[in-house]
């Protein structure tokens, strides 16, 4: 795990590549690459940015003493610029988006201390397009709307079956109807989470989003995933048919 900032650690997630491939952020097996652990060994970032702090120039990972440098060519990067804790004007927090003809994925790094060192805070990967290979559930729900039970139906390639450390919500927002899965990690500090919709109303859930959090994005009351603060992640899968 990347340097710890008080109750704040950077997440935990499954490298399938190689880190100069970065910048794409590409989905692989239901798993994002992680920029913080590769190969067992924990790594923290750096950027350069404009002297506004309001582009970034460039992006590496740090290992110890060796510096790597990141593709970033296919990510685009907002910045938010406030006062750290060391009372000093800086970049508080990198979001980069990258995206193809089939997904959007996002991740957030931050640095509260002022150190210059990055963790990941968040991440989510948002599909763009209908695909065969999305996982799909059916789920049970008894009448005052939570569910009891759920089952895979196709192509579970990545997710768990329901377990004690998930919680499963079923959530409307402005109309459209969502239920999410929510897992959270051994150490209790991170949280993996699944979003599905059924638009067809046919019974099965497929899944249009997935990604990893600290608690600053989950409902602390029933411990799921709060979709009003990622709501906007989600339009991108707007044109699906779930």
């Amino acid at each position: 795990m990347s340097k710890l900032k008080n109750s704040e650690k950077s997440l935990h997630l499954s490298c399938h590549k190689e880190l100069g491939s970065l910048g794409s952020s590409k989905h692989t097996g239901g798993n994002f690459i992680d920029i913080n652990k590769v190969e067992g060994h924990t790594h923290n970032l750096n950027f350069t940015f404009s002297t506004d702090l309001a582009s970034v120039q460039s992006m590496n990972i740090v290992n110890g003493t060796s510096t790597k440098a990141l593709d970033i060519t296919r990510s685009t990067f907002k910045t938010i610029v406030g006062l750290n804790d060391k009372n000093v004007q800086s970049v508080l927090s990198v979001t980069q988006t990258s995206s193809d003809n089939t997904a959007v994925s996002t991740h957030i790094y931050v640095d509260k201390d002022g150190d210059g060192q990055y963790v990941e805070s968040f991440d989510i990967h948002v599909e763009k397009t209908a695909n065969v290979r999305h996982p799909q559930q059916k789920f049970t729900f008894n009448v005052d709307g939570t569910i009891s039970s759920v089952m895979p139906v196709t192509n579970d390639h990545h997710l768990k079956p329901i377990g004690q450390a998930s919680v499963l919500n079923k959530v409307t927002l402005n109309n459209v109807t969502y239920v999410t899965k929510t897992e959270v990690s051994t150490n209790q500090s991170e949280y993996h989470f699944n979003v599905f919709r059924d638009d067809n109303s046919d019974g099965t859930w497929t899944e249009i989003a997935h990604g990893e959090t600290l608690v600053n994005n989950v409902d602390t009351t029933n411990g799921a995933i709060n979709l009003v603060g990622i709501q906007s992640y989600l339009a991108d899968a707007s044109t699906i048919v779930g």
